[in-house]
């Protein structure tokens, strides 16, 4: 590996500034807002509340309206990934069974490290490298799955051929309508939803300016920037570090501060078999999230802001998928499906 020169060592220096100053702040608010999207997801289902799903609402809703306006200042430029329809379905409902095995999602994961719980760090292992080995071993599996597509339109806005800030308007009335109805949760620790979906929103905005200056037009994402970590580990090659993994890295020393300052930082360690369902989540994240072109961050709050199609439709199946697995891991008895009833016992002795 040959040494960095001058002009690469500042550019190196800006990123690492730059990408940390977005995260430091987004782990010290994901820590204080108990912000994990597959909590939000879950407990729609398994609690019937809608707290921290009020909280991701607000976010993109701030975030939307925000970087619609720094585009139209020139501030930002936004991009969108291909309409990769059936990838973007497969590979979320993958990523959400595999944030219900580590118990986490690709955030909370994260920021979780900085609480100290070791379970999350195991997690967040097998995360890389799920990601890592999907983007390199599995690249030709990847991209035919990501050649069905829906052809040039990338945006919602697009697809149905409308001024995108007709559909802000119509989400941030219809959404906002429903929040402003919304109860503050009596039994929420940590910010309220709102300010924590403010806060995160603003941070998620503002993370286009900071990866811009940088010359990487995106938002916040977690798949990416964990995937280049693992190359980096694997190779040493520094090219490929970049904003996206210090910002990436900023996430746990923030939600380390938060942790330390509120009395919350405490090393808790898991029983064994409970580590190996959070390496095998982990692993199943990093190939959902490679394969659906981002994760419940860079599709779920990232790409839902700027409509694009196949964020739109990883989030629903992430959804899905993290339904799917708390069905079958908390709402099945499937001693009762398996074990014969009583009756059934008998008839089967007698004959």
């Amino acid at each position: 590996m040959a040494p960095q020169t001058k002009k690469e060592e500042r550019v190196m220096l800006r990123q690492m500034i730059l990408g940390l100053l977005v995260g430091i702040p987004f782990g010290y608010a994901l820590q204080r807002g108990r912000y994990c999207m597959q909590t939000a997801f879950r407990d729609i289902l398994l609690a019937r509340d809608f707290t921290l799903f009020r909280a991701y609402i607000l976010a993109v809703l701030v975030q939307m309206i925000l970087v619609h306006v720094f585009a139209q200042m020139g501030w930002v430029t936004i991009t969108r990934a291909p309409s990769f329809w059936l990838a973007a379905m497969l590979g979320g409902f993958i990523f959400g069974i595999g944030m219900v095995l580590a118990g986490g999602c690709a955030s909370g994961t994260w920021y979780r490290v900085g609480e100290g719980m070791v379970g999350s760090m195991v997690a967040l292992v097998g995360f890389v490298i799920g990601a890592t080995l999907t983007d390199t071993h599995l690249k030709p599996v990847v991209a035919s799955l990501r050649s069905f597509t829906l052809g040039d339109p990338r945006s919602l806005a697009e697809l149905l051929r409308i001024n995108p800030w007709v559909l802000i308007a119509l989400f941030t009335l219809v959404g906002g309508l429903w929040l402003v109805r919304s109860p503050q949760s009596p039994y929420q620790r940590g910010w309220s939803w709102y300010q924590t979906g403010l806060i995160i929103g603003v941070i998620a905005a503002l993370a286009w300016i900071a990866s811009g200056a940088t010359g990487r037009n995106y938002g916040l994402s977690v798949v990416q920037p964990a995937a280049s970590i693992g190359h980096f580990i694997a190779s040493g090659r520094t090219d490929a570090l970049n904003w996206g993994t210090f910002m990436l890295l900023g996430i746990p020393l923030g939600a380390f501060i938060s942790a330390r300052a509120a009395g919350e930082f405490k090393k808790r360690v898991p029983k064994p078999q409970r580590l190996v369902q959070q390496f095998g989540g982990g692993l199943i994240m990093g190939l959902g999230g490679v394969l659906a072109g981002g994760c419940n961050i860079g599709n779920g709050l990232t790409g839902a802001s700027v409509f694009a199609i196949s964020s739109i439709l990883a989030v629903i199946f992430i959804i899905l998928g993290t339904w799917t697995a708390v069905y079958g891991m908390f709402m099945v008895d499937w001693d009762s499906v398996f074990r014969p009833r009583e009756k059934e016992k008998k008839y089967i002795k007698a004959s």
